[in-house]
């Protein structure tokens, strides 16, 4: 009985062994991998003046484009230093920084300031007071305001709320910069 079921079993692992084989190589080509990418370099051509010579160069483009249209940053040799003695520094005219006076001025946060000035109990519903760049808000739980937040939840002393995909917490008279 072993005898002829080793054979149909051998076989049946073999047959299965191809199906994938042809599965995976089937996705291979048709994911685009194997296609040739866009054209890698351009050439440029300047409009031939009066008594000008007509040049033409190559100019190189990054083929760092994936299958499917979407750009990838450009690879980087991780054996070249970021910052190298040639590099500017911050802080100095001429170079790019704003010759600062060492008083720390020069930092300016862009964003929102959110501050969460009380929470309340108003007949079994938990209301909040948020503060978003000097304008008062009076939210409660699944409300929206100042454009973007979303009120999650609320406890007698802290609330979560959204900011976009962005979830976070604060604690009563907590302000933070988002």
């Amino acid at each position: 009985m072993f005898r002829t079921l080793r054979p149909m079993a051998a076989t049946a692992v073999a047959l299965l062994m191809l199906i994938g084989a042809g599965a995976l190589s089937w996705m291979v080509v048709t994911s685009g991998v194997l296609s040739a990418s866009p054209a890698t370099a351009e050439t440029v051509t300047a409009a031939p003046e009066a008594g000008a010579v007509e040049v033409e160069t190559a100019v190189a483009q990054p083929s760092a484009v994936i299958s499917g249209g979407f750009q990838v940053s450009q690879p980087r040799d991780p054996f070249r230093p970021l910052i190298t003695e040639e590099s500017p520094i911050a802080g100095q005219p001429g170079t790019g920084g704003t010759g600062g006076t060492g008083s720390g001025g020069g930092f300016n946060p862009a964003g929102n300031t959110i501050t969460l000035q009380e929470i309340r109990d108003i007949t079994g519903v938990m209301r909040a007071t948020v503060i978003v760049n000097g304008i008062s808000y009076d939210v409660g739980v699944g409300e929206t305001f100042a454009g973007s937040y979303k009120v999650i939840s609320l406890s007698e002393d802290k609330g979560v709320f959204t900011f976009g995909d962005n979830a976070f917490e604060l604690t009563v008279g907590q302000q933070i910069l988002k």
